[in-house]
C-alpha cells in the first residue's frame, strides 16, 4: 500500500521536494512581509478571502506619493543561489488602473549589487500573475541611482542570489496618494 501511495504522489509531482526555495501564500498570516512606505517598514493588511485562492496581503500608500514596495521576510533571503535558472513568481492586483506610472517592479539586493526587473504590463483590478526567470536573457538590469543600467549577466545574478539581502516587489502603480495593491502566491526558485 505504501508503494502505491508513493508512486501516486510522485506521478503528481508531490514527492519531488519543495516547489521553491521559499514561498508565501498568506493563508493564515502575513508571514513576516512588510511594506516600505516612505519611512519605517509597516505591516500590510492580511485579507483572509478574495486571494488567489484564499488569503492575501494588501498595502496602501500612506506617504508622500513615493514608490512603495512589498518587502520579503528573512525566509527569502541568504544564499538563494539555487534559484539561478529558476523563476520568481507572484500575483498582484491594484485598486486603480488610472494614472499609471512606470518604475522598478522587482528589486533584489545582494553581494554588493542591486538588480531590477520591469514588468511588461501593470497589474489589473483582478489578479495578474507574473513570472521571471533568473537568467541573463529575462530582462534583469543592473539598478543604478539614475535608473536601469546594463543588462545583468549570469555572474551578476549569481552574485546577488548568493547573498540575497532584500527582495522587494512594487505595490505603487498609481500616480498619487492613497493607492492600494495586493500580493499573493510569491515563490522564489520555482522550476
Amino acid at each position: 500500500m505504501r508503494l502505491l501511495v508513493v508512486v501516486a504522489l510522485a506521478s503528481l509531482g508531490l514527492a519531488c521536494g519543495p516547489p521553491s526555495i521559499a514561498g508565501s501564500t498568506f493563508e493564515g498570516d502575513s508571514e513576516g512581509w512588510t511594506v516600505s512606505n516612505n519611512g519605517p517598514l509597516t505591516t500590510p493588511t492580511l485579507v483572509r478571502e478574495g486571494g488567489n485562492p484564499a488569503g492575501h496581503l494588501c498595502g496602501k500608500d500612506e506617504g508622500d506619493g513615493d514608490t512603495w514596495y512589498f518587502v520579503a521576510p528573512v525566509k527569502f533571503l541568504g544564499n538563494a543561489s539555487s534559484a539561478l535558472g529558476k523563476r520568481l513568481t507572484f500575483d498582484l492586483k491594484q485598486g486603480s488602473i488610472f494614472n499609471q506610472v512606470r518604475g522598478r517592479d522587482v528589486v533584489l539586493n545582494g553581494g554588493g549589487l542591486a538588480i531590477t526587473w520591469f514588468i511588461k504590463f501593470a497589474p489589473g483590478l483582478d489578479w495578474t500573475p507574473y513570472s521571471v526567470r533568473f537568467d541573463a536573457t529575462s530582462g534583469w538590469r543592473i539598478d543604478e541611482p539614475t535608473g536601469p543600467g546594463a543588462d545583468a549577466t549570469e555572474d551578476d545574478l549569481r552574485m546577488v542570489l548568493g547573498d540575497l539581502r532584500s527582495l522587494r516587489i512594487r505595490g505603487e502603480f498609481f500616480d498619487g496618494l492613497n493607492d492600494t495593491a495586493c500580493i499573493d502566491n510569491v515563490y522564489l526558485g520555482r522550476d
